[in-house]
Order: structure tokens, then C-alpha cells, then sequence
């Protein structure tokens, strides 16, 4: 047993990644899927090491291209399904955690990638059982802090549910301020710690901005479009961008140059003909954050890149039954410390992630 023992050792060391520096194995680490790269760190204690640093973690090469949430009525899809008129509702993504919710109040937090679970802290029960109410959300995470932050709207009152937080906490704004869509139906754009809801026909060109480090409202100037009900934001390697549904014929996409001054220009126009369905789904637009924006409704959309001017036409119709959501998703490996390890039957869910 002893000479097995050392024959075991001698074939670790001689064991060609053994050599490799330990910069070209946290290289070749960043390439691989998320669901690759936690099976690698259970090889051994030195990849351990290397998939768990802070650095690898954070590495911009970590992050693969974004990808639309896709979800279906069956047991069927590409990146997520689940029973959208049951126990779930999913009303957001941000840096690989989902935000569901499940009931009246009751929201959820998931990282499908390192199969962590949270739930955020329950409104009051009078808050709660408004009937008719206009509820209005935006879901972010707080960079200072590293929680995740969902921000809550309901008739004259504003709240802010934190991960790692035992209560909501209310917030003071503005008698005037309100958000001109919610998250459900118009996400906002997050970018440089603000998050942005595109113009409505009320405001004209003006966007709402949220500051989340400050969590106050302000306006700024939004696409020059004559459709502003009809643009939807997105973030495309760094920039703002907008996406124009107002006419049927083509798409215009507008990215904001300037940030500071507010000057936008006008870089693409798809030509690929838009209506709305028979259900008045509203348009959706939402970016890889690298090449590609995905343009359309919940059951045909349309991929532009950027780079080569070129778009692609795709019609989600039976026997898939798959829709498209208003989300993009990319995977973390992050793990979070209010975040638990639990399976979704502990939490009465019925999830499953393709």
C-alpha cells in the first residue's frame, strides 16, 4: 500500500497542469462555463484556490456574454422555465441573481449558478393587501454595501428591501416623484450606479433616474424620439442605449455619447418590420452588454449586432411554446453571505434551471 501510495504521489507530480503557472490555470479557468469552473475547483485544493479568489471572481473575462431569459408554459426552454402563473413570477436579473416573487410581498432571491437562495424582508401586511394598488419596482445591487437592493413603490410610499436586512426601510422622496413604468413591464437600465426608465408619453424626452447611492430621483435628457412611449433602455459595453418600436418598419437604436451633457446620436437603424400582438405586449430590448441586442415581443424577436450591422429574425411559436422575457441573465459564481444554500422545495417553489 505504501509503494501504491508513492506511485499515486509521483503521477500528481508528474501530472502536465502541475506545471503550469498559476496564472495561465486561472486563464484557462476564466474561459470555461460557471457550472465547469465549480466542478474544476473540486479537483484540488490549488484550483480551489484559484476559483475562488476575489480577483478570478470579479475578472472581466469571468462574465460570459449575457443571455435572454427565455421561459415557457411547459416543461420546455432554453434557459429557464418555469410555471409563470404558479408559485414564481420572475420580475428581474441583476449580476446573476434572479428576483422573484411568490406571493403578495413575499419576494425571492436566486442564484441559479452556485444554487444560493434569499429572501428579502416581508412588507407589512396593511401595505401588502391594498387592493387595486400600483405596485412599481426596481431591483439592483448596491455596490458600497454588495447587497442587493429591491426598491418598492406603492401609492405614496417608498420602501427598500436589502438582503442581510430583518425590515423594509422606508424612504422619503418627493411628494411628485414616480417611476413612468414598472419593472414588470419596462426594466430600468442600470449604469454608473443610477438606474434609468426610458421617456413616457407624459414626460416627452425626459427619463426618471434613481441614484443609488444617494436613493433620490432626477431627470435627464433621453433619446430624441417622437415615439417616447416606444423606446425601451439597454447597456451595451458601457453606453445607454435605446431602441426606437415607433414605426413598423424599422428600429432605431440610439446610444448616449455623452453622458454628462446628455447627447445622444443615432447609430443604427434595423430594418425589420414590428407590431404590436394581438395581447398589446409591450416591446422589449435587451443587450448581450457586448455585440448583440434582442428587439421585439414575447413571441418572435429579432438579433441585431452591432458590429456587423446584420439581424437575424427568430419566431417562437409551437411546439416550443417558448416566450421571451424582458430579462437578461449572465452567470456568477459569487456567493454571497446572506445568500443560503437551500433547495427550492425548502422554500415551496417549483424551479428548474436548463
Amino acid at each position: 500500500m505504501v509503494r501504491a501510495a508513492k506511485r499515486l504521489g509521483r503521477r500528481i507530480k508528474e501530472n502536465p497542469f502541475s506545471r503550469l503557472p498559476g496564472d495561465t490555470i486561472s486563464d484557462i479557468l476564466l474561459r470555461l462555463p460557471a457550472k465547469y469552473v465549480l466542478r474544476a475547483g473540486a479537483v484540488c485544493k490549488a484550483w480551489r484556490s484559484v476559483t475562488t479568489e476575489p480577483s478570478f471572481l470579479a475578472a472581466p473575462a469571468r462574465l460570459q456574454p449575457a443571455q435572454v431569459v427565455l421561459y415557457t408554459y411547459m416543461d420546455a426552454g432554453r434557459l429557464l422555465h418555469y410555471p409563470r402563473m404558479g408559485s414564481l413570477l420572475l420580475l428581474a436579473s441583476c449580476n446573476g441573481v434572479l428576483l422573484f416573487r411568490k406571493s403578495e410581498g413575499c419576494f425571492l432571491l436566486c442564484n441559479p449558478t452556485t444554487r444560493q437562495w434569499a429572501e428579502l424582508p416581508q412588507l407589512a401586511r396593511e401595505v401588502r393587501v391594498l387592493r387595486g394598488a400600483q405596485y412599481q419596482y426596481a431591483f439592483y445591487s448596491h455596490q458600497p454595501s454588495g447587497e442587493f437592493r429591491l426598491l418598492f413603490h406603492c401609492r405614496s410610499s417608498w420602501f427598500i428591501l436589502s438582503t442581510g436586512a430583518a425590515e423594509p426601510r422606508q424612504v422619503n422622496m418627493l411628494a411628485e416623484t414616480s417611476l413612468t413604468n414598472s419593472l414588470v413591464t419596462a426594466p430600468p437600465a442600470a449604469l454608473n450606479g443610477r438606474l434609468h426608465w426610458p421617456p413616457s408619453q407624459t414626460t416627452a424626452t425626459e427619463m426618471p433616474v434613481f441614484d443609488t447611492l444617494s436613493e433620490t430621483f432626477h431627470r435627464m435628457v433621453g433619446p430624441p424620439t417622437a415615439t417616447a412611449g416606444m423606446s425601451k433602455l439597454f447597456d451595451m459595453e458601457g453606453l445607454l442605449g435605446a431602441a426606437d418600436f415607433g414605426d413598423e418598419k424599422h428600429i432605431d437604436l440610439w446610444f448616449l455619447e455623452d453622458y454628462n451633457a446628455g447627447r445622444w446620436e443615432r447609430r443604427h437603424r434595423v430594418a425589420t418590420a414590428w407590431q404590436p400582438t394581438v395581447h398589446r405586449e409591450p416591446p422589449r430590448a435587451a443587450s448581450d452588454l457586448v455585440c448583440n441586442v434582442v428587439l421585439g415581443s414575447h413571441i418572435w424577436f429579432a438579433v441585431y449586432n452591432v458590429r456587423a450591422r446584420t439581424a437575424r429574425t427568430v419566431n417562437l411559436t409551437a411546439p416550443n411554446m417558448l416566450m421571451v422575457s424582458r430579462h437578461v441573465f449572465s452567470e456568477s459564481l459569487v456567493r454571497h453571505s446572506s445568500f443560503a444554500a437551500r433547495s427550492a422545495a425548502d422554500l415551496g417553489v417549483t424551479f428548474s434551471w436548463g
